[in-house]
This record gives C-alpha cells, structure tokens and sequence, in this order.
C-alpha cells in the first residue's frame, strides 16, 4: 500500500539541509526569517496547548476540514492528540510570529535510533513556515536520534510531492493483508 508507506529521512539531513537538493528548501526558510524577524520556537506546554489548538481550528477552517472526509478524519485524530498529549507522552512546538502560532508539530520518540513526527501543521500562505516547523522541531526534539519517520502521504499527491523534496534515505513499505 505506497499510499501508507513511512518517509524516513537522516536526522543530520534535516537538521542541516545541506546541499543542492535541499536549496529551495533553506531559501523557504530564509524568506521566513526575513519576513517575521521576530519569529519564536516554543515547545508545547500545559500553559500554551490551547494556543496550538486555536490554530489548528483556523487551520482546519482554512482547509474546509469538515467538506473533506479524509482531513476530517485527521482533525479527529488531531484534537485527540491535545486532549491526550500528556498521556501519550507527546511532544511538540509551535512557531509563533508577531501574528501569533502560525505553525506545529507533534511527534515522540519511536526508539533509541528514531523520531517519528505525528503531526505538523502550518498556514501555507506563510511561506516557509512549513520547512521551518520542520527544521526547528528536529534540531530541538530530535536531537540524538539518527532518523526522523515522517510517517505516510495518504495518497495526497501535494504531501507526496512534499515528502519527496526532502529526499527521505528510505520509504518503508507497508501491505494490506487479507485472511483467505
């Protein structure tokens, strides 16, 4: 099942973005930085979840998440994600701008040698604050860990398309099995 299988990438990869292939992806960034100078990295607290909360509901609004079963389905597993997050030992950030949480991610640790990010989520008329929720969050939370599981593309080809960019070092194949 391709539209299943988890990106791996090298943690160093996505922590450095060297090289060209990975050049728009540093100037995405670069043009964040220039247009909110101000921007801030903040880990996801008790005291601030309800900050990323409130933007995933604009996000969601944004996304028509209610006219689409699939992104209707993710926001279900999103909102459990918040309601659970201590539970489930999360953990997550958010980037903020003089405009308030435009960007975030969850993820925890999958083991000694893995992190896989759950959730990410930004605003995409803000341009890099994809790669840079991206970049911040496995300089910060995947620190120490060789790979990051970016999990599936559920078949959506813009998030295919995006997964690739990042040229992950392995797609993990995964299969559909049914008893005869």
């Amino acid at each position: 099942d391709r539209d299943s299988g988890d990106y791996v990438y090298s943690a160093e990869s996505l922590r450095t973005l060297a090289g060209k292939k990975l050049a728009a992806k540093r100037n995405h960034i670069n043009r964040f930085s220039e247009n909110y100078p101000e921007w801030e990295y903040v880990p996801i607290t008790d005291e601030n979840i309800e900050e990323a909360q409130k933007m995933h509901n604009s996000w969601c609004k944004d996304s028509g998440c209610h006219e689409e079963e699939g992104l209707f389905h993710e926001t279900c597993a999103v909102k459990c994600a918040f309601k659970y997050y201590n539970e489930l030992k999360l953990t997550g950030a958010m980037l903020k701008t003089r405009d308030g949480v435009c960007a975030f991610t969850i993820g925890d640790k999958l083991n000694d040698k893995t992190f896989l990010v759950h959730i990410e989520k930004a605003f995409s008329d803000i341009q890099g604050a994809y790669p840079m929720i991206n970049k911040q969050f496995v300089l910060n939370a995947g620190e120490g860990y060789e790979f990051i599981n970016r999990e599936e593309d559920t078949g959506d080809e813009g998030l295919r398309k995006a997964k690739l960019s990042y040229r992950p070092v392995e797609i993990i194949k995964k299969f559909n099995a049914k008893e005869r």
